[in-house]
């Protein structure tokens, strides 16, 4: 027993070290990991262990191993799962890792007649548009566009949202909590402002995500989220 738990204990350190190099660059996407008998002398341990950390970081989509070839770096991922409303700086700090957020405007504005429609909005009634840009150490992941009706949330636009989050402002000043939520994902081309927030190429491919918020039957909030398909990813629990 006691030599099983050292044999964990092993196999998790060498799977959090290679992983940290995964995230920190060291292992770029595409580079083919030292083999095992390498990894083995490198961290002295038995190819059992190097093989358990290996399977950890393949479950985690961070690695692919290729019979005969090795194993190659896909980057880091960052798993959203739907399954409840999240955070965004959650989910990024249960990987260990920084989550910030840069905003890009938030403005006033009238609705366009596309988000009158996902909104069930009157041409008259003005909503807070918020652009964001979410980073994990420092890297664009997520490029967000929210939508809020102004007759719920009037002076939205005095707070910080590079320091302070949404749904807790809401819940907090404006006594708005969301009882219903639920998201649709497609696929899509990003698009030049998109690409230049992001570090992308216009025309990549990408995650599209749209959020639908509610307070019973009411729309509260609608947001717009992009995101490359090599840096993130979806899990959805069905039961």
């Amino acid at each position: 027993m006691i030599e099983m738990l050292k044999n964990t204990h092993l196999y998790y350190q060498v799977y959090a070290k290679i992983k940290d190099k995964i995230i920190s660059g060291e292992y770029k996407e595409g580079d083919k990991l030292p083999s095992e008998r390498k990894l083995c002398d490198e961290y002295d341990v038995s190819r059992i262990t190097i093989r358990e950390a290996l399977d950890n970081l393949e479950a985690e989509s961070l690695i692919q191993r290729e019979h005969g070839k090795g194993s190659f770096v896909l980057g880091n991922q960052y798993n959203q799962k739907m399954n409840n409303l999240y955070s965004f700086k959650d989910e990024v700090e249960k990987s260990g890792d920084k989550a910030s957020t840069k905003v890009i405007s938030i403005q006033r504005v009238k609705p366009s007649i596309y988000i009158q429609e996902k909104m069930q909005l009157k041409s008259f009634q003005e909503v807070y548009e918020l652009k964001r840009l979410r980073l994990a150490n420092d890297k664009p992941l997520v490029f967000e566009t929210s939508y809020l009706p102004l007759k719920n949330c009037e002076g939205l636009d005095r707070f910080d949202f590079n320091e302070v989050s949404l749904y807790e402002t809401l819940n907090n000043h404006y006594q708005i909590q969301i009882n219903h939520a639920y998201e649709t994902l497609t696929a899509k081309n990003i698009t030049k402002e998109q690409a230049q927030h992001l570090e992308k190429n216009v025309n990549d491919p990408c995650m599209f995500i749209e959020r639908y918020s509610f307070v019973n039957d009411e729309i509260i909030e609608y947001t717009e989220s992009v995101a490359s398909g090599k840096d993130y990813k979806y899990t959805v629990d069905l039961i």
